[in-house]
């Protein structure tokens, strides 16, 4: 995802029905990349992002319009997880 700025559409905090845990889902949208144009894809699209155990619930309406920018760290079995995000002002 390198190169790629997300700007944060919205987001959802909700409970999950299996176990009721509290979860957030964070939505953002992205310039489409010369990849995605190869796919066919043109445009903008949007990528849903579940946020971590430590910042579900911490999102306020001010987010909305910033840049999101995702960290990660390697999970179980080596695959990326996220590990965090920082939010700093759209430019």
């Amino acid at each position: 995802m390198d190169g790629v700025k997300f700007q944060v559409l919205g987001f959802r905090d909700f409970n999950r029905k299996s176990d009721n845990k509290r979860l957030t889902i964070l939505t953002a949208i992205s310039q489409c990349t010369p990849a995605d144009n190869s796919r066919g894809i043109f445009g903008n699209k949007s990528t849903d992002f579940f946020l971590p155990d430590d910042k579900v619930g911490t999102l306020t309406v001010e987010c909305i319009g910033q840049e999101f920018i995702p960290e990660y760290s390697l999970g179980g079995f080596g695959r990326p997880v996220m590990s965090g995000f920082v939010l700093k002002p759209w430019k």
